[in-house]
């Protein structure tokens, strides 16, 4: 198939003005348009040709060059619809032409598989970069920043364990907090499960040992009382809770997360209104202190607990009366 395309003009300037229309009209119907579309092609080549020849004869151009601009820049992006118009109708045309390299228009489909191909090659670059940046820090994690193996291996033991006592079932949980402690004999928390565990199966003397090893580990006594408080709320043991709380304040009155730590065992209790002065006292306490961690999680808790003390009264609010 060879395209010809005459154009009615006499001029060599109206000749290149009637070219670009002609393209510009092309471009707008390209879909649909099958092997048609190459027409667009030789449109170029003609309005290039004829401006060559009258800027030699020294004519200004350059309105007609900035259209021609333009209308290529347009073909540039919408070169994928113009290859699937073309079709293998382009390869057909070009090898009759053989077109000059300069008539890159002519060259279309290479120039797009060209690009893909860059842009596969930076998309794997890409990939390979994030694999390389996440092997990095793994290898820096585990060498530098994660707990060392016989921590890791208690904290799995512990969430075992814990995992166990939310199913109620503590005797099964023991052995779990009793493995982790003998990877980590270190570790106070741990410690403070195996003596709340002993205590609720009615073994005093192995509950208060494991108390007195968790004792010794930990920064304080109030430290102590606090964990083992909040232990015995996870397993619901509010009695307990209330007494080592009660006698942590009693040791530290101004100790913000103690104050936490009893607002959530009166709102277990459901004496919400104790509760909430206890959240707002601890948001007090954190805000002299300039503990913006602890006054956040205290005013996060109130609202949380606003909601929860609602739900009884909404519930009785909705119920259909007898």
């Amino acid at each position: 198939m060879r395209l010809i395309v005459p154009l009615k003009s006499h001029s060599p300037a109206d000749q290149v003005r009637e070219a670009l229309d002609r393209a510009d009209k092309r471009l707008a119907s390209l879909r649909g348009a099958g092997a048609d579309a190459l027409e667009i092609l030789v449109v170029f080549d003609l309005a290039v040709s004829r401006l060559a020849e009258i800027e030699q004869a020294g004519a200004d151009v350059k309105a007609e060059e900035s259209r021609l601009d333009t209308l290529l820049a347009k073909f540039r992006r919408t070169q994928k619809l113009f290859l699937r118009e073309a079709g293998s109708a382009l390869r057909k045309e070009r090898a009759s032409i053989a077109p000059s390299r300069e008539r890159w228009w002519w060259y279309i489909d290479e120039i797009a598989a060209e690009e893909r191909r860059q842009k596969l090659a930076q998309s794997l670059k890409r990939s390979l970069i994030v694999v390389i940046i996440l092997l990095v820090a793994a290898f820096v994690y585990d060498r530098f920043i994660a707990p060392p193996e016989y921590v890791r291996e208690a904290m799995r033991y512990t969430a075992s364990g814990e995992s166990l006592v939310d199913q109620s079932d503590l005797v099964g949980a023991l052995p779990e907090f009793e493995a982790g402690v003998a990877a980590n004999p270190d570790d106070a928390g741990i410690w403070v499960w195996i003596g709340v565990v002993n205590s609720e199966l009615g073994d005093a003397a192995a509950a208060e040992d494991a108390f007195d090893r968790a004792r010794a580990l930990a920064d304080n006594n109030v430290d102590f009382l606090l964990k083992r408080s909040q232990t015995y709320q996870r397993v619901g043991n509010i009695d307990a809770a209330m007494d080592d709380v009660t006698a942590a304040l009693a040791q530290d009155p101004n100790s913000g997360w103690a104050y936490i730590l009893r607002g959530n065992v009166f709102a277990q209790m459901g004496d919400f209104d104790s509760a909430l002065a206890d959240l707002d006292t601890a948001a007090e306490l954190a805000g002299e202190s300039g503990d913006v961690q602890l006054e956040a999680y205290a005013r996060t808790q109130r609202a949380m607990m606003i909601q929860q003390s609602m739900v009884p009264q909404l519930s009785s609010e909705t119920a259909t009366p007898e």
